[in-house]
């Protein structure tokens, strides 16, 4: 009873038989979601079917096919979204869903079966799978679908699928055809600049390892700007490279630039040691001068020599160490020198033979042996103790001469003594103290020994010049006082000094030193000396270790000037014969360097080795000047070449390359000597340019040539797109335009000449479409002439005298059928050329004809295997066909001409039309 009184009572959908539920389904009420979306789901596709049939809301329908899609629900959403049924979803609405939808198969199937060409749009924009893009361009039925999925097939591969497939839209074809070769172009434009990317990269890399030459830098500045050019597809890599060989260059045109300021500047600084030289010449020549036109050889005077000395000595070192010296000037130094030297060892043993010459003074001892061992130069002023031995010396000379006279007499006459006292006095009067001593003592001696007795005014003159000498005596004393006292308090001061720099207290210590000496015996005293003496050893025990690292740098730097002395030697002994002056030139500069960096040497060995140095450049410098003249000889015959090739009538661009030649050898052979360099560099450089300039004049014709036949081309396009048939009689125009086209091309491969032909061919097509349309039109207007031939009976006489040679052909023909063709035979023929016109006219055949469309259409393409007829052409061949139909009663004639005449007034009006095949007049 349970299961009776259940399916009694049941609702009828839920019935075991799918044709009863599918019943149930069908009528019950779209507001019933729930009972749909079971039946929905139902196993039998007759249930399924019915209840989505009666769902019209799109969100449950997608709801439900997203949880158990089926073919029912699928093909329920393509008609709902579609608008293939009514009622369906408005417009906006449908589109909005399809905004939505993630299912491809669905906006795939919309993309074919909508109804609305917005809504396909809309589908197609969803989709990014270049194969559908390419099917829904060949295969969908809206023109305006198929060319957005053409214009969104942007591969290669797909747009050449896309040209063959496209055989339903001509357009869709050509337009594929024009992508893909402008494709092509672009990929062949590419590669063309990828290669010249390539080689110019190469180029730049190359140029950063090659040699200086004059136009690096400009070679450079023009290939950054054919980089320029070229970068629009130039991947990162690339560019690296570029950066990095553009860097190296710069790096290489910096670094030119800073060895030419280097130069100048080494130049410029030799040169100011030349004039250092002179002037330090000067300098030593004055002061030598200022000794020998003194009165008197004083501490003073020799202390202003041996300053000047030594300072004009440390700067020739310091000149000769960095620049070398020449053998003129040398020798000019060394003869200066030599002077100095005679007058210093001459004051020297002065200093060592002073004790002994005052000893002698003082004790009136014999003064000859002494002025032996002296030996002062004639030429060297006296001092005052060599003037007073000197003249002791003749004063006992003299008194020799006078004893040996007199023999017995031992005293001074009163004129003796009164020459005396007055030659004390002048020395008095000139502050002299040593020879003032000497001549007071000497007559003091005298007066002691002899016992002779002075006049009351000789007595007087000599007490008060005694005590005039004992007062010079204490003056001197009070003078130097201080300034031994202010040189103790200065070396005691530097010893605590600890703080300052080691060289500095070395170099004030030394001139402490020769000042104390300068001082000689003037307020000495045993405690100041031993006091200096020790601050002077205190001093030598701190600087101790300084010193003994400068003595052993000093002798570290000497070592490797003389090593590079020897290494200078080898390379002279046993020059290399391949090598250039340039490289020369380099071993010469980093010598030169070298030589500079390693200093100060020792004082003694300087002098030596920069003469051995400076001997040694001279010779490499005369090696470099004989190699750099080998190389002159090479670039006057390269220049020589150069000229022989400007006055040449080979072609520019094979001198050119000539030129080019040339040009790499010269930079290979290095650089000959600087004046001859430029000289032989602006010829050189001049017939070059004259080379080049020529390659460039040809180069300019030959651009000109090209630019001409663009800007041709470009006004026969103007003008053929300006012109615009009124008769098909104008064609003359058009093929007067193809020959002189003819004629301009092919243009230069360009992007500017792929769009010029794209746009002549687009133009071409245009006016024959436009020639055609109007004969087709011409054509179509003698219709009446052929209406009147019709008309005619058979068997009725035509004169054909006057007639043009096809239609008295067709005629003849006309004849012909007559006797073998029947009336049914003739009305099937004239029927034929009703659909033939129809089709070609895009007119409606009529119903009764229809059975003939595909005949006819499989005819028309039979006859275009070869060359298609033109509209007109078909046109014409049609209507000389219908003119020889045969044989042809009045009755049946005007039965079919309404027809007829219906079908030529569509093509006399506007000889446009748009047929299965695809012909199309724009």
């Amino acid at each position: 009873m349970p299961g009776l009184f259940q399916r009694l009572f049941s609702p009828r959908w839920r019935h075991k038989d799918p044709a009863v539920r599918a019943q149930a389904a069908s009528q019950l009420s779209s507001d019933e979601l729930d009972t749909l979306r079971q039946l929905a789901q139902d196993d039998s596709p007759q249930v399924r079917q019915a209840a989505l049939a009666r769902v019209q809301d799109l969100d449950p329908l997608l709801q439900w096919h997203r949880q158990s899609p089926s073919e029912e629900s699928f093909q329920r959403l393509v008609d709902l979204l579609g608008g293939r049924v009514s009622p369906s979803p408005d417009l906006n609405t449908r589109l909005a869903k399809i905004e939505q939808l993630e299912d491809l198969a669905l906006i795939d199937a919309l993309i074919g079966q909508s109804d609305n060409q917005s809504l396909r749009l809309a589908a197609l924009a969803r989709i990014d799978d270049e194969a559908r893009l390419i099917h829904h361009a060949s295969e969908n039925s809206i023109t305006a679908v198929r060319h957005a999925a053409a214009e969104r097939v942007t591969s290669p591969d797909g747009l050449a699928q896309l040209a063959k497939q496209a055989r339903r839209d001509k357009q869709v074809a050509r337009l594929a055809r024009e992508r893909l070769a402008r494709l092509r172009a672009d990929a062949e434009q590419q590669s063309r600049e990828a290669a010249e990317r390539e080689q110019l990269l190469a180029t730049l890399e190359a140029q950063a390892n090659r040699p200086w030459e004059p136009t690096f830098e400009a070679r450079l500045k023009h290939w950054v700007k054919q980089w320029d050019a070229l970068t629009s597809n130039a991947d990162p890599t690339q560019h690296a490279r570029f950066d990095a060989a553009v860097t190296r260059c710069r790096q290489r045109i910096a670094e030119h630039e800073h060895q030419h300021r280097e130069l100048e500047r080494i130049q410029r600084e030799k040169s100011e040691a030349q004039s250092t030289r002179e002037g330090i010449l000067d300098a030593l020549n004055q002061a030598l001068n200022i000794v020998a036109e003194t009165e008197r050889l004083t501490p003073e005077v020799m202390q202003a020599l041996q300053g000047k000395w030594r300072l004009q000595e440390e700067r020739w070192q310091e000149v000769s160490d960095r620049y070398g010296v020449s053998e003129s000037f040398q020798q000019r130094y060394a003869a200066l020198d030599q002077q100095a030297q005679t007058i210093w060892q001459a004051w020297e043993r002065l200093q060592a033979e002073a004790p002994a010459l005052r000893e002698a003074l003082e004790k009136d001892e014999p003064l000859a042996p002494v002025l032996d061992r002296l030996a002062w130069p004639r030429t060297l002023p006296p001092t005052e103790l060599v003037l007073d031995a000197q003249r002791q010396a003749a004063a006992s000379r003299r008194q020799q001469d006078t004893a040996a006279a007199a023999k017995t007499e031992n005293h001074w006459s009163d004129e003796e003594i009164g020459a005396q006292l007055e030659a004390l006095s002048e020395e008095l009067d000139q502050g002299r103290y040593r020879p003032a001593s000497q001549l007071h003592r000497r007559l003091r001696q005298h007066l002691d020994s002899s016992g002779q007795s002075l006049s009351p005014a000789q007595e007087q003159a000599y007490k008060q010049q005694t005590a005039r000498l004992a007062e010079l005596k204490d003056w001197r004393g009070f003078a130097a006082a201080p300034k031994r006292e202010a040189l103790l308090a200065n070396i005691e001061a530097l010893v605590e000094a600890r703080e300052q720099p080691d060289a500095e207290r070395h170099r004030r210590h030394q001139q402490l030193i020769r000042d104390w000496r300068q001082l000689g015996d003037a307020a000495a005293t045993r405690e100041l000396a031993q006091r200096f003496r020790a601050a002077s050893d205190a001093l030598h025990e701190q600087l101790a270790e300084w010193e003994t690292e400068l003595e052993s740098r000093e002798q570290d730097n000497l070592a490797a000037r003389q090593a590079l002395c020897e290494q200078l030697e080898a390379l002279l002994a046993h020059p290399s014969e391949d090598a250039d002056p340039d490289g020369l030139r380099r071993i010469r500069d980093a010598a030169q360097e070298q030589w500079d960096r390693h200093w100060p040497v020792p004082r003694r060995q300087a002098a030596s080795t920069g003469r051995h140095y400076a001997r040694l450049r001279r010779q490499l410098q005369s090696l470099i000047d004989e190699r750099a003249g080998d190389v002159a000889d090479h670039k006057r015959e390269l220049v020589e070449q150069a000229r022989q090739l400007a006055e040449d009538t080979a072609p520019a661009a094979q001198r050119a390359e000539q030129a080019k030649s040339l040009q790499q050898r010269w930079r290979e052979l290095g650089r000959a000597p600087k004046g001859i360099e430029q000289t032989l560099w602006r010829q050189f450089r001049n017939h070059c340019d004259t080379i080049f300039a020529a390659r460039d004049t040809v180069r300019g014709e030959q651009q000109a040539r090209q630019q001409q036949r663009f800007d041709d081309m470009q006004a026969l396009i103007d003008r053929l797109d300006a012109w615009q048939p009124a008769s098909a009689r104008e064609r003359h125009v058009l093929d007067s335009a193809l020959t002189e086209a003819q004629r301009l091309v092919p243009l230069p491969r360009s992007r500017r000449s792929d769009g010029m032909e794209k746009r002549w061919q687009g133009i071409v097509h245009a006016r024959e479409v436009t020639l055609d349309r109007l004969a087709l039109v011409e054509e179509a207007k003698q219709w009446p002439d052929y209406r009147a031939w019709m008309r005619q009976a058979d068997g009725e006489a035509l004169d054909t005298a006057r007639l043009d040679s096809d239609v008295r052909r067709a005629l003849e023909a006309r004849e012909t059928q007559r006797q073998t063709s029947s009336p049914q035979q003739a009305e099937e023929n004239l029927q034929r050329c009703l659909v033939q016109l129809a089709l070609l006219a895009g007119d409606a055949i009529p119903e009764a004809l229809e059975p003939l469309r595909l005949e006819v259409q499989v005819a028309r393409l039979n006859d275009g295997l070869g060359r298609p007829p033109t509209p007109p052409e078909e046109l014409h061949q049609t209507l000389l066909r219908l003119l020889s139909i045969a044989p042809l009663s009045a009755e049946t004639w005007e039965r079919y001409e309404p027809a007829f005449d219906s079908v030529m007034a569509h093509l006399s009006r506007s000889g446009h039309h748009h047929s299965d095949e695809g012909i199309d007049f724009i």
